[in-house]
């Protein structure tokens, strides 16, 4: 089995939240639970960015100091002993990287800033965007089994190819509108549900 799962809202808070709050920017503080469409969300970051000459090291000195909200590390740590964990985000490594090894170095797939020789965000490279579903296709055609978890709308390609999707607390609208998805509110909940799976639960003592 592989468990693959979003990072943001799922492991950890939303860091473009706490980027917002440390620097007290209201133009970043909307997330893809917002505007779902993320190539629009990430130019108007980057042109907020450049207004405030905030460059990728003053982002990293903020984004190092988040923490994984409680629990989740014990859980990763459970769901690495049912089977392989992915990390599937549409974070940045640039401001991901530190915090995953961290959390125990689980494998990331996120996309990538484009930064001049000053530190400045000048763009960014998406690989993630619209294909998280793909990273799964490919994963199913060789024969896994997969179990996916996230929390909002950049999150539903992803799920809809999981074997075993799971929302995450999402917005009541999400949740509403995809009612085949089953929604958990706890990572207690999360590992129920996944001993719950007739292939755990005649491996299970």
């Amino acid at each position: 089995m592989i468990v693959a799962t979003d990072l943001e809202g799922v492991l950890i808070p939303e860091l473009w939240v706490e980027i917002a709050e440390h620097y007290n920017i209201d133009g970043l503080r909307v997330t893809t639970r917002e505007i779902p469409d993320f190539q629009e969300l990430m130019e108007h970051r980057v042109e907020v960015l450049q207004k405030e000459d905030i460059r990728l090291p003053d982002l990293r000195e903020v984004t190092q100091r988040t923490m994984a909200f409680s629990g989740a590390l014990e859980f990763l740590a459970w769901a690495r002993r049912q089977g392989q964990v992915m990390i599937i985000s549409d974070t940045f490594h640039e401001l991901s990287d530190s915090l995953i090894w961290e959390m125990g170095g689980y494998n990331l797939y996120a996309n990538r800033f484009t930064v001049d020789r000053r530190g400045r965000i000048t763009g960014f490279k998406l690989r993630i965007r619209g294909m998280k579903w793909r990273v799964l296709e490919k994963l199913g055609e060789i024969g896994f089994y997969i179990m996916a978890l996230g929390d909002s709308y950049n999150d539903l390609s992803m799920l809809h190819r999981a074997d075993h999707p799971l929302l995450f607390n999402p917005p009541e609208s999400l949740a509403q509108e995809n009612p085949e998805i089953p929604v958990v509110s706890s990572y207690d909940e999360i590992r129920q549900s996944i001993m719950n799976l007739p292939d755990l639960k005649e491996t299970s003592p």
